[in-house]
C-alpha cells in the first residue's frame, strides 16, 4: 500500500472514531495533534492508527463487568453460591455481603485525579448494589471498628504499580492511626480487601499480587509488554513495518527534546475518556507545551 493510500485510509478510520467512538476528543483536536508534526505527519498518523480509546459507553461495561468479577470472587470464596441454592438465596447472600461492604477510591487529594470521576461513575452505575457504602481511605479504620467485612479500592489502571504500592504500604492515610493500610489489611485477616482497576500492566499486577496477599486484584483487562509503542513485539509493527523506525525515531527524540516522559510512562498508546490521560500513556498524547506541543487528550 503506497503512503497516500494509507494515509487516506488512516484519515478516514480517524474521522469515523472522532464522530462514534472518541466522544472525548474533536477532529479539531485531531487537527491540532498532527500539526505537531509538520512534514512528518506519518508518525502523528501511525500513532492516532494505533491508539486505544475507552469511551465512557465502552467504560459503563467495564464498570459492570468488573462489578460481575467482583460477584464471581465473592460467590466463590464465600460460598454463596452452593449447589442446590435457589437464585433468590444467592442474591440474598451477596446482599448481606453488600451490606457490609464499602467503596473506597484510590487518590491523591488532586482534584484532577481520576479517582473522582470514577466515584461519580461506580455511584451512577446501576449495577452496583445501592446498600455498598462509598467512602473515603481516612475512614477504613472507623468502618472496621463498625464491622464491614469488605473493603473496595478502585482506580483506572495500574501502571507501573509504583503509585499503588506508596498508597498502600508506605502512605500514612490516617491522622489518628501511625498505621498503612497493608499493616491494617494483616491484622484484620476476617476483612476482604480488593481493588477493582479497569486495566492493569500484567508484570505490576504480578508483583502487587506477590507483595501484598491480603489484597485481591481485579482487572478488567490485563496489558502486557507487547502493548508498549516500543515493543518489538507489539502487533501494529508487524503490520507496519515501513512506519517502525521513522516512528519511533521521531518519538525518541521529541520525547527527550520537550522532557514529557516521565518515571511512571510505559509507553501505552492507551487513552481513558472518563478524566485525563493515564500517566503510563505515551507521553505525546497528553504533553502540553505553549508554542511546543499540543496534546491530543488532558493529562
Amino acid at each position: 500500500m503506497t503512503d497516500e493510500k494509507w494515509e487516506k485510509q488512516v484519515m478516514k478510520k480517524v474521522r469515523f472514531m472522532t464522530n462514534y467512538i472518541w466522544n472525548g476528543i474533536s477532529f479539531s483536536d485531531v487537527e491540532a495533534f498532527l500539526a505537531n508534526f509538520g512534514e512528518d505527519k506519518i508518525v502523528g498518523l501511525a500513532l492516532l492508527d494505533m491508539l486505544i480509546y475507552y469511551s465512557c459507553e465502552q467504560e459503563e461495561f467495564i464498570i459492570e463487568n468488573l462489578v460481575r468479577l467482583l460477584n464471581r470472587d465473592l460467590w466463590i470464596s464465600k460460598k454463596v453460591g452452593e449447589r442446590d441454592q435457589s437464585i433468590d438465596k444467592i442474591k440474598e447472600g451477596l446482599e448481606r455481603i453488600y451490606s457490609n461492604m464499602c467503596f473506597v477510591p484510590v487518590k491523591d487529594h488532586d482534584p484532577s485525579d481520576s479517582a473522582f470521576s470514577l466515584s461519580s461513575m461506580y455511584k451512577k452505575s446501576a449495577c452496583v448494589p445501592r446498600t455498598i457504602e462509598f467512602i473515603e481511605v481516612e475512614d477504613v479504620p472507623l468502618k472496621i471498628a463498625m464491622q464491614k467485612k469488605y473493603f473496595v479500592f478502585y482506580d483506572d489502571i495500574i501502571g507501573t504499580g509504583k503509585q499503588f504500592k506508596d498508597f498502600w504500604s508506605v502512605t500514612n492515610h490516617f491522622r489518628k492511626h501511625n498505621v498503612t493500610l497493608k499493616e491494617i489489611s494483616e491484622k484484620n485477616p476476617d476483612v476482604q480487601f480488593y481493588y477493582l482497576v479497569f486495566g492493569g500492566y500484567k508484570k505490576s499486577v504480578d508483583m502487587l499480587e506477590k507483595q501484598f496477599p491480603n489484597l485481591k486484584i481485579i482487572a478488567s483487562e490485563v496489558f502486557t509488554s507487547d502493548y508498549s509503542v516500543f515493543d518489538d513485539a507489539n502487533e501494529y509493527w508487524e503490520f507496519n513495518k515501513d512506519k517502525k523506525e521513522l516512528v519511533l525515531e521521531f518519538v525518541n527524540k521529541k520525547e527527550n527534546e520537550l522532557k514529557s516522559k516521565n518515571s511512571f510512562s510505559l509507553n501505552l498508546p492507551l487513552l481513558f475518556q472518563h478524566s485525563r490521560a493515564s500517566n503510563t500513556s505515551l507521553s505525546l498524547y497528553w504533553f502540553e507545551k505553549q508554542g511546543k506541543w499540543k496534546g491530543l487528550y488532558r493529562r
